[in-house]
């Protein structure tokens, strides 16, 4: 038994408000911000010396592209 239960009309109702609107490319620039969120995760984790620090990076750089790939799935069930 899971303690949550979520189906895929979970997924689809979270970012329903970050829709496809032309002129507000909200999940658009949402892509590109989990994106840089990536790169400076990976750039912090590069010049990080303290242990605890690397352990940081690590867990912000994993949500980081995990949250990228949510929206990527979000985009292509726009499109």
């Amino acid at each position: 038994m899971r303690l949550f239960e979520r189906g895929s009309a979970a997924e689809e109702d979270i970012y329903r408000r970050l829709s496809f609107d032309p002129q507000c490319n909200t999940l658009i620039e949402e892509i590109a911000q989990a994106r840089q969120e990536i790169e400076d995760a990976y750039n912090n984790f590069q010049n990080a010396s303290d242990p605890d620090l690397i352990d940081c990076y690590i867990y912000k750089g994993n949500a980081a592209w995990k949250r990228y790939r949510f929206l990527l799935r979000q985009a292509k069930m726009i499109s």
